[in-house]
């Protein structure tokens, strides 16, 4: 438990000062470098480890649909009908359940760009 304390209080830190908001996700979801090709063969703990690598090297915002897909593959589902997603999950950590979650990348429907990454919880 002590060991928790410096990084609950680094991580509120960096997000009351605006902080890189990855810094956070690679506290939570693991810091396991992107690869595309480990992407690719990867289950959904291993996108949800690579996660935070992948938005930090290369931000999606201004992506185009087709950019995104040579990085990431074809999504496994939709949010809202159009926008990619890829389920990703957070490894159970003693006593707590599996956090499954969708990584949705926004499309903008006019210019075909990534406006907004989101987490979704999987319905």
């Amino acid at each position: 438990m002590r060991s928790l304390i410096p990084a609950v209080c680094l991580s509120l830190l960096l997000h009351a000062c605006g902080g890189h908001t990855s810094v956070a996700l690679y506290f939570e979801w693991g810091s396991c470098d992107f690869d595309r090709e480990r992407w690719a063969q990867a289950d959904r703990f291993g996108r949800g480890c690579m996660m935070a690598s992948f938005l930090d090297k290369h931000p999606p915002q201004g992506m185009s649909i087709v950019e995104l897909k040579l990085w990431l593959g074809e999504p496994g589902a939709y949010a809202d009908f159009e926008d990619p997603a890829y389920l990703v999950a957070q490894a159970a950590s003693s006593g707590s359940a599996v956090r499954e979650q969708l990584l949705v990348f926004r499309v903008d429907r006019i210019s075909g760009q990534v406006i907004e990454v989101a987490l979704r919880p999987v319905h």
